[in-house]
């Protein structure tokens, strides 16, 4: 949902027309230029963490997920201030 909210924020901010048509990565690197996050390249881990849980049928897969999930639960954290501070 992360990935929506930062695509609803920019297609407000900055335009819709900048972002239509934006894959993940661009989003998360426009997001990253307007200081909705720190760093996109952690975004693209969490991105594909997510991407694993629809087939996990390993343990060790299981376990990595849920430790990227504790740390993204953090950056989540910090978008929905950035959001709200930079709510008009």
């Amino acid at each position: 949902m992360c990935w929506k909210f930062i695509k609803r924020w920019l297609s407000i901010n900055i335009g819709s027309s900048y972002v239509d048509g934006f894959t993940r990565k661009e989003l998360f690197r426009a997001a990253a230029e307007s200081r909705l996050i720190e760093n996109p390249e952690k975004w693209f881990e969490y991105h594909n963490a997510r991407n694993l849980t629809s087939h996990i049928y390993d343990e060790d897969v299981s376990i990595e997920v849920f430790q990227t999930a504790k740390v993204f639960l953090e950056d989540a954290k910090k978008l929905l201030e950035k959001l709200r501070e930079k709510n008009d």
